[in-house]
């Protein structure tokens, strides 16, 4: 079986991550790393069996690369994966899209004329603990009529880039698009949007967020995203009430599961299981070498991600103005 070629864009944190995993897939070669510092490509390029370090995408193309992982900050997404589908070179691109809807409707329009496999990174979906809320929603044994969504971030410190709109694209792109995105894949479409927000310690830009969110299925969340809440556990949580029910979450680490009235809890603990496992990097990366080798679909396609960057701007447009956003009104 010939081998999926794979490059690496962008040399930190998370493309160790995914280094690390597609070593351990023999359909995979990974054939080189890019990164502007070449330095850290070539650590990288070290971790991932001493393979070619460059620093540019069109070095990778040189390479012969089938597919290519960005991996890079969220505001450098949208050039280099335009690139990759113009040229049919499958992409993975880590979270998110783009930082705009109209970059994101970009990546849609050429995700769909280009014969190469696009995917979004969203491992949260693949995660054990919501991939376990996931089964009970789509068993019809608990119908989701409310759920409680928490995603803060302790600082936006450390890193110093978290900081910066024009490195992340802002607050909510960073760690809690995450939760809007598994949003959408638990409850399904949201038919309106409401958000208040607060610039409260940030020198530049809103760092508090209330939302509220209905869906077409209809479920009604409230969502709350705090960027300097401390990292005090849990800063992550989702909280999902049927009939009767309760299912909770802390973290990526237990889910817990209360069926009905007299009925005894049920409780998963992922403690053990390793991160690339338990946080859904395993699944999401051999979800996306499947669709390459044997043509399935990718795990978050391009109008997929083009729907929760549309959610994201929507907040943040309800936040500027006050007002409620109803999608049945701006259907697109």
């Amino acid at each position: 079986m010939a081998q999926v070629r794979v490059g690496i864009l962008g040399a930190g944190a998370i493309a160790k991550v995914h280094t690390s995993i597609l070593k351990k897939d023999k359909r995979v070669e990974i054939v080189g790393v890019a990164d502007i510092l070449i330095e850290r490509a070539a650590a990288l390029a070290k971790e991932a069996g001493d393979v070619k370090a460059v620093t540019s995408l069109e070095e990778l193309f040189d390479l012969g690369v089938d597919a290519v992982y960005v991996t890079t900050p969220n505001t450098l997404h949208v050039e280099p994966v335009l690139k990759c589908l113009k040229q049919d070179i499958h992409v993975f691109s880590e979270k998110p899209m783009a930082t705009s809807l109209v970059e994101a409707e970009q990546i849609r329009d050429a995700a769909q004329t280009s014969k190469a496999v696009y995917n979004l990174g969203m491992n949260r979906r693949y995660a054990s603990v919501y991939k376990r809320v996931k089964e009970l929603i789509d068993s019809g044994e608990v119908r989701p009529y409310l759920a409680n969504i928490k995603m803060n971030r302790g600082e936006l410190l450390n890193p110093p880039w978290t900081s910066n709109p024009e490195v992340t694209g802002g607050f909510l792109y960073e760690t809690p698009f995450h939760l809007m995105d598994l949003s959408r894949y638990l409850f399904g479409e949201v038919q309106t949007v409401q958000c208040e927000a607060r610039q409260n310690i940030s020198e530049s830009e809103m760092d508090t967020f209330a939302i509220l969110l209905t869906f077409e299925t209809g479920t009604i969340a409230t969502f709350v995203t705090y960027a300097h809440a401390g990292w005090s556990f849990p800063f992550e949580s989702v909280e999902v009430y049927g009939t009767y029910a309760t299912v909770a979450t802390q973290e990526l680490e237990k889910v817990m599961y209360a069926p009905g009235l007299k009925q005894a809890a049920q409780v998963s603990d992922f403690f053990q299981v390793s991160v690339e496992e338990k946080w859904g990097y395993a699944e999401e990366d051999r979800l996306f070498i499947d669709a390459i080798v044997e043509g399935t679909k990718p795990p978050v396609s391009a109008e997929d991600g083009f729907r929760s960057i549309r959610l994201l701007e929507a907040i943040y447009e309800s936040a500027r103005t006050g007002k409620r956003i109803d999608f049945r009104q701006t259907a697109q």
